[in-house]
Formats: structure tokens, sequence, C-alpha cells
């Protein structure tokens, strides 16, 4: 699958393949003329000055016909304010669209924040300067899913005059939790992939500014700008350093912000999201839930681009909020679940194919009210749905080893586990299912743990055993052990929130008794069949999407225990919903690998739906 700097290269392409029909340039009409002026499909690029001086870039496709239009913007760090990623099937739908750079990005001068509240007041005061312009008619919607959606919740969150609709997709709002330390683990892959890549990107930037605007200023101000996010202060890879959930990472959390926003929102989250992963910060649930809409499917980082549900969605989402149009989308639900994405042509989805679910389910709002479902970790390998009642039971394993992989795109699939290291995990599973079981949302593995070394990190894989003999991956969740400390005021029975404060970091004591560490298992939706198992596996964390974990190296035995009073179990968060009765296919299944299935399923008849 393509990482995002190599989909921003194929949406480049499109673009360029728009600009090179030879658009004219922006038109007008005489001044004693007072109707609308007549503008013919045109390009115009240039500067908006912001109140601190700086001058962050802009380019604008306008469509053809008659103005003013309503207006879309992107706003990113990429090179929008050199070209419109996405202009040309927006422009057909009769809008305006802008690409804006940040400050200190591409080609706008300034100090690239990354992400924080002056990322949104420059977003913000473009907005407003955009809706006084001759071919806005002041109405704007927000567009452009990853930095550019996390953008779009800092921007809204000013509250800018004009802006009426958002797009906020496959966003970050907690830059802590939700990429940089996944359960308190440094994540030593994306961060650093994705800030390595600017300096390339901006020199493409440099190169489409030149070449579509004339501009030739601006490959001053990118060589700068790829010199100052060297610098400690701005440099991503500098900050992320800092290992617990304070200092900047509060500063750079729009979901303290998100509150803020009082217009109409349209998100969209993939569960196995390679890059960003599915968490958002839960900002969806900050939001006020007559205005905030969600679409939700398992997947790749871009589905909003592959998925022909999706961009309809966005379609008629914008197209009521900011043209005005009389579509009834007000009335729709307000949570859509596509379920089980397939390829339908592996060939032809590396070129940008739609996706096609077996099924889709819809909630009527945020947060779909679920039923915690508690199944139990028992001696055995078993996996059920009463609490262990006997003294002294518990399991070991071996930690650190070499786990296998799930979703690596550079090495796609789910790997067996390697023979020498099958005492590295604990595998439990529950009987053949009598029922299907759905669940959705996130959930929470409650372990009592105990080990040789004073901290180890947990990794928890939930996976469906299949009739046919597969397993299929499902989601993942991590822990530092130390940093098993919740904040209360946070934490529910189906989210347990770390507080990842030094304050709070407490080590294990080695050989001591055992300490309830609670792993969050990352928002999901799946269905289970009658006829599967249900699977937890413990171990070692490992490379997932391109998430790669800078683990504790200190070897150790830990030992999950399954006894009253230190019973692990884990909660997940049941719905019924229509679903497809087929099994999902294991090859055409996104992000939803399967491997062989190398553990017995035991005997008897596995949990029933809760009551």
């Amino acid at each position: 699958m393509k990482n995002h700097i190599q989909a921003g290269a194929w949406r480049l392409a499109t673009t360029l393949a728009a600009a090179s029909l030879g658009l004219a340039a922006c038109g007008g009409s005489s001044s004693d003329d007072p109707s609308p002026p007549v503008v013919q499909p045109s390009q115009q690029s240039g500067y908006i000055t912001l109140p601190d001086g700086n001058k962050m870039r802009y380019s604008l496709l306008l469509p053809e016909g008659q103005g003013p239009f309503p207006l879309l913007v992107e706003y990113d760090g990429y090179s929008s304010g050199s070209y419109p990623n996405v202009a040309t099937p927006w422009t057909q739908e009769g809008y305006a669209v802008m690409g804006l750079n940040l400050p200190g990005t591409g080609c706008s001068t300034g100090e690239d924040q990354v992400f924080d509240a002056s990322v949104g007041a420059a977003g913000a005061f473009a907005i407003e300067w955009a809706g006084k312009q001759s071919w806005s008619n002041g109405r704007i919607g927000m567009i452009g899913y990853s930095y550019s959606g996390y953008n779009q919740l800092w921007v809204a969150a000013h509250r800018p005059k004009g802006l009426v609709a958002i797009t906020p997709s496959k966003t970050v709002t907690d830059p802590y939790r939700d990429v940089a330390y996944p359960g308190g683990i440094a994540n030593i892959g994306f961060p650093s992939q994705w800030w390595s890549g600017f300096p390339t990107i901006w020199e493409r930037a440099r190169d489409l500014a030149a070449k579509f605007g004339e501009d030739t200023g601006c490959a001053k101000t990118v060589a700068e700008n790829i010199e100052k996010i060297k610098r400690p202060d701005l440099s991503l890879l500098e900050w992320t350093k800092h290992p617990y959930a304070d200092g900047l990472y509060i500063k750079r959390s729009a979901m303290y912000e998100t509150g803020k926003i009082n217009i109409p929102a349209l998100g969209t989250q993939s569960w196995q999201d390679e890059q960003i992963g599915p968490r958002s910060g839960y900002y969806e649930d900050t939001m006020a839930p007559d205005r905030m809409w969600l679409v939700s499917s398992n997947g790749d980082h871009h589905t909003n681009v592959t998925s022909g549900e999706i961009d309809q969605t966005l379609k008629r989402f914008l197209a009521h909020f900011v043209k005005q149009e009389d579509n009834g989308f007000e009335k729709e639900p307000h949570v859509r679940l596509l379920q089980e994405m397939q390829i339908q042509d592996e060939k032809a989805y590396n070129g940008g194919a739609k996706l096609e679910p077996t099924a889709m389910a819809e909630f009527d709002r945020l947060p779909v009210p679920v039923k915690p479902l508690r199944l139990w970790m028992q001696p055995g390998e078993v996996l059920g749905d009463t609490a262990p009642a006997a003294a002294g039971g518990s399991s070991s394993y071996r930690y650190p080893v070499k786990s296998p992989q799930v979703n690596n795109p550079a090495a796609e699939g789910w790997q067996s586990v390697a023979s020498s290291e099958k005492d590295g995990q604990l595998v439990f599973t529950t009987p053949v299912l009598p029922e299907a079981l759905s669940f959705y949302g996130e959930g929470s593995a409650d372990l009592w743990l105990s080990s040789t070394e004073a901290d180890t990190d947990l990794q928890v894989t939930l996976s469906e055993v299949r009739p046919d003999g597969q397993e299929m991956f499902v989601q993942r969740g991590w822990l530092r052990a130390s940093k098993r400390a919740l904040d209360a005021s946070r934490s529910t029975e189906l989210r347990p929130y770390g507080s990842f404060l030094q304050k709070d970091e407490s080590p294990l004591v080695p050989g001591g008794q055992p300490v309830l560490a609670r792993v969050e298992i990352n928002k999901f939706a799946h269905v289970f069949r009658a006829g599967s198992s249900i699977r937890v596996t413990i171990d070692t964390p490992s490379q997932t999407g391109f998430w790669i974990f800078g683990n504790d190296k200190r070897p150790s035995t830990n030992t999950l225990w399954h006894e009253p009073g230190h019973a692990s179990s884990i909660v997940l968060g049941y719905i019924p919903y229509k679903h497809a009765q087929a099994l999902p296919s294991c090859d055409k299944t996104i992000r939803q690998p399967c491997r062989k299935n190398e553990h017995a399923v035991p005997a008897g008849v596995g949990p029933r739906a809760p009551v």
C-alpha cells in the first residue's frame, strides 16, 4: 500500500494532469457591470499576509461558470499552497478550491509549529480573508484527511467567520497517546518516517510554485524552512523524545480545543490505519452529537480516496452545509459503519480504484450504545464467559521475543510465530461461538501481571479463529507496565485512559504480587461469525503498520494470573447490527490478513451475547 507521502504524490499527479489543461488567468468584470463576474476555469496563487507579518502561500482553482462560488479549503504542510491536491473533483462539483501551506512549510514563511493553536489562528485568519474575496460567496468548508484533517480541528476551534463545515478525517488529536507513545511505549517508526519526508515534499512545492505560479521567491523560503525544522524547538523528532504525556504534548493536543467547535463536522476513521491508528484522541466525543457525523471501516489510511461510499457521503455533507442544497443530509444517520471493505481488483486498487464493503450498519448518533461483554483468560489457553474459581491459576511466557509483524506495507500479511519464539506468547481462545457476536469501539484487556523484572512491555492482539482453519487479524493494544496508572476521571469499563505522567510511574516489584495492568484495545468493529472463536494473544510488541516500538529490552518471565481476586480478562463493546452472513475473504479484506490457525480450539460452547 502507498504510505502517506506516496499517496500525496499520487494525488499530486492527478492535479498536475488538471494543470496541464492550460488553465487561464483569473477573469473579472468592468467596474460599471453590477452582475457577478463570469469566471472561466482558472488557477491563481499568491500570499496572504498574516497579522505577525509572515506570508502564507495559497493556490486557488475556480470552477467553470459564474461566481461567486462556495469555497473548500485544504490546509496542510505539504504542497497544497503550491497547487490544490484535491481540486479537480471538487471544482467539478461547483466549488472553488483553495490550498494553504501552514506557516513555516513549503513556500510559506514563519515557523512550523507542527500542531498547536498558532496553526489554528493562522488558518482562521486565512479563512476570513478568503471569505471576503470577490470569487467567494462567503460560505466555506474544509477538506482533506490526516495532516489537513488535524489542522481543520485547530482552525474550527477558533470559529472563523464564514467557516460552516469541516471534514476532519484520519486525524490525530492526542499526539502522545494516538501515535508517539501508544500505551506509553515509544513509536520509533512512523513519526520519524513522516518527519523525514518534508524536505522532499517542500522541494516539490518549490518546483510547482515556479512552474504554475511563476513564483521564483519560493525557493529561498523552502531552503530556509528546511533548515528551520532542524532546530530542537521546531523538530518533531526532538519534542517526541519526551516520554510523558505533559509539556508540549498538551500544547499540541487538539482534544482540549475541539469542544469549542460549533459547526457540522464529518469525520472518517480506519480501524487498522497503518499511519496514525484509529484512536483520534476520541475527539468525536467532545463534539455536539447533533453536529457530528462519523464514517468508519476496517482498512488503511486512504479509504477517503478508495471508498466510493465515503466519497459520496462527503459530497452530500458538503453540498448540504456549504452549498445549502436541500438534500436531507441532516436527517441521515450520524454513524455509518462500513464492514469488511474489500479490494475488488488488486491491480486497479493500486491505481486508486474503489473499495466495497460487505455490509453497512447505521446508528442514530454518537456515542454508539454498546454493552460490555467480558471474557476471562483461564489456564489451559481458554477464554471463557465465567471467572476462574480456583486459586493459584497462572500462565507464563518469555519476554522479549520476535513477535510477528502485521500490516507492514513493506511486507504485507500476518506471519505465523516462529518455532523458536512460541514460548514468548500466551494464547486464549473461546470455544466455538453458537451465534454471531458483533462489536464496535474500544476495549480493555484487564491483565493481572507479575514479572521477574521491574518493567515489561505488553501487546494484546484480538483475532478471529474461523471454521476454515484461518486466523484473521482484528485489532491490537499496547502498554508499558510501569505506566499502567490510569486517569480515573476519564477511564471507563471499556476505555482505560492512561495518565502517562512521570509522577504516576510505578515499576513492578520483581517476583512480587500481581498488579492490574489495563491495556487499551484500539477502536475497532468486527463480527465474529457463529462457528468461529474469539482469540486473545499476549506477547512482545511488534511492528504494526508503520509503527515500530522501542521496547524494553530486559529479558524476563512474565506471568498472567487466573484466580479469584486476580482474574485476567478482556471486555469488548457488544452491539447487534446487520452484517453479511458469509465469512469475509482473507485475500480481499483490507488490512485484516489471515494466517493458518496453529492452536487448538477448546471444546464446549462459546459465549453468547449479553442480555
